[in-house]
């Protein structure tokens, strides 16, 4: 499952944009895959968001995977936060196929 996320995440639609993703996730789905690409911000609760997702994503065997450009600053958010330790890092939504399945 894809969820495209566009413009900013912050404290004012972290809560609301995780429980609208969660939602559309099914038990039948292997991962999800957050695109991340047309992303302009983020702040901490934005990185929450996406830890929150992988944990419950991983307590029901899914994965998450989160597509963002390299040379993005939302990229560089996430990699010094090492979300790499809870969900697997792409650069473009193309990556996504030769991550599926965990």
């Amino acid at each position: 499952m894809f969820a495209t996320v566009r413009g900013e995440i912050d404290d004012s639609n972290a809560a609301e944009l995780g429980r609208t993703i969660t939602a559309q996730v099914a038990s039948a789905d292997r991962m999800l895959a957050v695109d991340l690409t047309h992303v302009s911000y983020m702040d901490s609760t934005g990185v929450e968001l996406l830890f929150g997702l992988a944990r419950q994503l991983q307590a029901r065997r899914q994965s998450l995977i989160v597509v963002v450009p390299p040379r993005s600053g939302v990229r560089r958010v996430l990699e010094l936060c090492d979300i790499g330790s809870a969900a697997k890092l792409v650069s473009a939504r193309d990556d996504v196929a030769a991550h599926d399945g965990g």
